[in-house]
C-alpha cells in the first residue's frame, strides 16, 4: 500500500522562532507517510520574514510569502493552492505548536479506518504539560442559555464531556483550529474554508459545513501535541471584536432571524455585566448590539505593502 500524503500547513506572523521549532518537531516526529510542509508568511514585517527566510532551507519546507494578512482561512487556503495535487490529507497546524507523537502517521491510520471521518485532532496539551480542551460545542441558544451541563444531561452524545480523559477516539463536535487534520477530498467537496472568517471560528464552521454533508470530527487521544497558546496574536479591543464579527457572521449562515436576536441580546447582557470588571467589556457591548459589523475587521485597514 502507497503511503498517505499529508500537507501541512503552517501560518507565520511575526513569529519565526516558532515556526522553526515546529518544522523541527514535525521533522523529528513524522514517519510512515509521505509529507510536505508549507509555511505561509501572513505579512510578517519585513525583519520577521527575514529572519523567517532560512526555514526554505529545512527538509521538505516550501515557503510562501503573502503580501496582506488574509488571516486563519485565507492563509491556509492560500496554502493549500501549493500543496501537492495527490494530497490525502491536510494539517492545519498553528506554528506555535510541537508534536509530541507521529501525529500525522496517526491521524491519517485513523481516518482511513473511518470513512465518516472529517477531522480529527490530537490531544492538545500545554507548554507546562498539562492537559488541555482540544474539542468545544458548536454554538446554539439551547446551549448558552440553558447552560452545557443542562444540555450535556438530555443529548451526552452530542455534548461529551469537554474536561474528561479520554483513552479511546471520541466523536466530537469540532476539533480547535491549532489541530486540524482534514480529510482532502472531503474538503475540497466544501469549498475549504471560508475566508470571510478572518481570525475566529474558522473551525467551527468546518465542522458545521462537513457534519452537512455527512462527515464527522473526532478527537484522536493516542497523538499528541504542544500548544503554546497565543503567540501570534496580542489581546487588544479590536482582536476581541474580530471574535463577535466571525462568531455573528456563523449565525448568519446557520441560524434564523429570531435566534440571531436572542444571540445578540445574550452576548451583549454577558459583556454588558463584566463592565466594572474592565472597560472593554462595555465597548464590546456596544459593538455587538449593533450588529458586529463585518466592515469593521482589521482585515480592511490593511495597506498593500
Amino acid at each position: 500500500m502507497n503511503q498517505r500524503i499529508v500537507s501541512i500547513i503552517l501560518l507565520n506572523y511575526n513569529s519565526h522562532q516558532f515556526t522553526f521549532d515546529c518544522v523541527d518537531s514535525i521533522n523529528e516526529k513524522t514517519q510512515d507517510v509521505d509529507y510536505e510542509i508549507i509555511v505561509v508568511d501572513n505579512n510578517s514585517s519585513p525583519d520577521n520574514y527575514t529572519a523567517l527566510e532560512p526555514v526554505a532551507s529545512r527538509p521538505n519546507v516550501r515557503l510562501i510569502r503573502s503580501r496582506i494578512n488574509l488571516g486563519f482561512s485565507g492563509g491556509n487556503m492560500l496554502g493549500i493552492q501549493f500543496a501537492d495535487p495527490r494530497v490525502d490529507y491536510y494539517y492545519f497546524l498553528n506554528n506555535d505548536c510541537l508534536l509530541r507523537t507521529n501525529v500525522c502517521s496517526q491521524l491519517a491510520a485513523f481516518m482511513d479506518a473511518t470513512p465518516d471521518a472529517g477531522v480529527c485532532g490530537a490531544q492538545m496539551f500545554a507548554g507546562d504539560g498539562s492537559r488541555q480542551a482540544t474539542f468545544g460545542y458548536l454554538p446554539t441558544l439551547g446551549s448558552k442559555i440553558l447552560g452545557h451541563s443542562f444540555v450535556r444531561m438530555l443529548n451526552p452524545a452530542l455534548y461529551p464531556p469537554i474536561r474528561h480523559i479520554y483513552t479511546e477516539p471520541q466523536r466530537v463536535p469540532f476539533i480547535m483550529g491549532s489541530t486540524l487534520f482534514v480529510r482532502a477530498s472531503a474538503f475540497h467537496t466544501i469549498g475549504g474554508f471560508d475566508v470571510a472568517h478572518f481570525l475566529y471560528v474558522e473551525e467551527e464552521d468546518l465542522a458545521k459545513r462537513l457534519l452537512m454533508n455527512g462527515f464527522y470530527a473526532y478527537l484522536i487521544p493516542q497523538a499528541e501535541y504542544v500548544h503554546f497558546t497565543g503567540q501570534s496574536t496580542n489581546p487588544s479591543y479590536d482582536v476581541e471584536k474580530e471574535y463577535y464579527i466571525s462568531l455573528f457572521y456563523y449565525f448568519r449562515k446557520y441560524h434564523s432571524w429570531t435566534e440571531r436576536a436572542l444571540f445578540r441580546a445574550y452576548y451583549f447582557i454577558k459583556n454588558g455585566r463584566k463592565f466594572r470588571r474592565n472597560w472593554i467589556y462595555a465597548r464590546l457591548a456596544g459593538f455587538i448590539w449593533r450588529g458586529s459589523p463585518m466592515r469593521e475587521s482589521l482585515r480592511y485597514r490593511q495597506v498593500i505593502r
